[in-house]
């Protein structure tokens, strides 16, 4: 298993939903962590190449197992930088969602209904995008504030994809 990277089909594919949470599942979702750390707090399953509606994410108190993610509410607006596994090298300023009211299956395969904030909402909502087909860098409104890390390996894919969506406004 490895992190796929922008430019993939499967990264601008909705993904599908579990259907059953079962421990073969969670121990596939286990597995990610180790490609998550120690750079990222969240990774998805199209971000490993699975049409699946997941995420694992850890923001410090612990890894978490998010399945079929349906956010009902949101609150304030907050701009952080964000960046992405699948696009290495890359942040930029990103406005979401302050707090957010989150239904999901957790890993005991129980469904949850849930007030997240802070770091743990912005993870979540970047997470569930890509689920979406969606990437942080469609939230981009102005490509000065983007930052590239030098030597970036997705630098160039980054400047064709944002040049094509300016060519659709």
């Amino acid at each position: 298993m490895k992190i796929v990277l922008i430019g993939s089909p499967v990264l601008r594919k909705k993904a599908k939903p579990i259907r059953k949470v079962t421990s073969d599942f969670v121990d596939l979702a286990a597995s990610m962590e180790a490609l998550m750390k120690p750079n990222g707090v969240g990774l998805a399953g199209p971000q490993v190449g699975l049409e699946l509606a997941f995420f694992i994410y850890d923001v410090g108190d612990g890894l978490r197992l998010v399945a079929n993610p349906q956010i009902l509410d949101h609150k304030g607006t907050v701009t952080n930088e964000e960046g992405c596994l699948s696009i290495p090298g890359i942040w930029a300023p990103i406005e979401r969602a302050e707090q957010i009211t989150l239904s999901y299956l957790d890993r005991s395969g129980k469904r949850r209904i849930r007030e997240f904030s802070g770091l743990e909402a912005r993870v979540i909502q970047h997470e569930t995008d890509h689920l979406q087909g969606r990437l942080f860098i469609d939230h981009i409104t102005d490509p000065s504030t983007i930052t590239v890390e030098e030597g970036s390996p997705v630098a160039e894919i980054l400047a064709q994809t944002i040049e094509a969506r300016a060519a659709t406004l």
